[in-house]
């Protein structure tokens, strides 16, 4: 069985292009895709794809397309979007009727399929390999080792060191585990949930009394207002030098 929490980690920042012409799948999928992704855009056929795809005011992390579709098919879709962005990630549903398309498509650099009838666990299993790729192969910008906190703090995400203009601020191991959290969540809301799950991560069993508490000393040792709580939600770690 698939840990919905691993998948979370690696899909909750994902924009997705879903095009599909059978409503009722299109739905069930939306709906499944909605639990685990950022932003999810639906499209009927390929022609109502592209069309999205090429609106500048779009971005997509991942196009998941049926093969055969009115219009403009998924084959006819890939190459029009491979035209576009060669490196792309696309994943295409195909029924095992499709099968003669499916060297065409991986001779556009497509690798992943999801045979239908759709298995919920294949579907957010694919979902989370391509996800996981891309979080994975997002370039390093060197020049961004040290973040300014503003009020002369620092935080050095190679060293996870926190300094001030005088000299480096100790964490407990607590502390360091919830700060590295935090700064890589920036400006998104991180629920107790989140982070009971991250302490987990680290064999850490931790209550959410123990997490405001936590939250509460952190505050202390960084400029005011870096840590905001959001009512009902969580916590988010945000500031304009980030």
């Amino acid at each position: 069985m698939i840990d919905y929490r691993t998948v979370y980690k690696h899909t909750n920042g994902i924009s997705l292009l879903l095009v599909e012409d059978y409503k009722p799948l299109r739905d069930d999928m939306l709906e499944i895709f909605e639990e685990f992704v950022k932003s999810v855009t639906i499209a009927s056929n390929g022609v109502e794809a592209i069309e999205l795809y090429e609106d500048d005011n779009n971005s997509f992390d991942i196009v998941v397309s049926d093969i055969q579709m009115p219009k403009m098919d998924g084959i006819e879709l890939s190459r029009r979007i491979r035209d576009i962005d060669p490196d792309q990630q696309i994943i295409i549903l195909s029924a095992h009727t499709d099968s003669e398309y499916l060297l065409e498509l991986i001779n556009f650099g497509i690798a992943q399929f999801i045979t239908k009838p759709i298995d919920h666990n294949k579907l957010l299993n694919t979902l989370y390999q391509v996800s996981k790729k891309i979080t994975y192969d997002l370039p390093e910008d060197q020049n961004t080792t040290i973040i300014n906190l503003g009020n002369d703090f620092t935080w050095d995400k190679e060293k996870f060191i926190l300094s001030d203009s005088q000299k480096d601020i100790d964490l407990t191991s607590h502390e360091l585990i919830l700060m590295r959290y935090l700064v890589t969540k920036k400006d998104q809301i991180c629920t107790n949930d989140d982070i009971v799950y991250e302490f987990y991560e680290h064999h850490i069993d931790i209550s959410e009394k123990n997490i405001r508490n936590l939250v509460f000393k952190l505050r202390k040792k960084l400029p005011d207002n870096i840590i905001s709580s959001i009512y009902a939600m969580g916590y988010k770690f945000s500031t304009g030098h980030l």
